[in-house]
């Protein structure tokens, strides 16, 4: 790990493959960033830990149909209203358990497994956009000291 305050994320990337069903591969990204322990303590004390770096494809597709559902619900008769919400619970439930990769799954390591490359490259590619932004983050919280900056524009 680092000294000082350069905040490095080092982010360690594993690709490989797995043959499914009728020989058809699944895409298998394990990813784990690793943060100085006083970057770890900066991310607990801002609450930076459960921020969304990733949802899945199938994640993004439940929600909208969750959303879809409720926006019914509000605009139909009692019956439908109730029918629609019903869905949309259940489609809450099934969004659940898709993938969503956060700043602590990060932290202890994740699996990603996708059936279509396009997707897999999408999830690494936000991955790292988003260990871009801890860093910034980090960056930031540390200038929280009371300190006054003076910025020539």
């Amino acid at each position: 790990m680092r000294q000082g305050q350069d905040h490095t994320v080092y982010l360690k990337i594993r690709r490989t493959q797995r043959t499914g069903t009728f020989g058809k591969p699944t895409f298998v990204l394990d990813v784990r960033a690793e943060l100085a322990p006083d970057d770890r303590d900066l991310i607990t004390r801002y609450g930076l830990g459960d921020t969304v770096v990733y949802d899945s494809k199938a994640r993004r597709a439940r929600n909208e149909e969750v959303a879809g559902n409720l926006q019914a619900a509000a605009s139909g008769s009692a019956g439908r209203a109730t029918w629609q919400a019903l869905k949309g619970v259940t489609a809450m439930a099934l969004a659940a358990m898709t993938l969503r990769v956060t700043i602590n799954s990060l932290l202890k390591g994740q699996q990603i497994a996708c059936k279509e490359l396009d997707e897999l490259l999408a999830a690494e590619a936000a991955i790292v956009e988003a260990c871009n932004n801890v860093k910034a983050y980090l960056t930031a919280a540390v200038t929280f000291d009371g300190r006054e900056d003076v910025l020539e524009i």
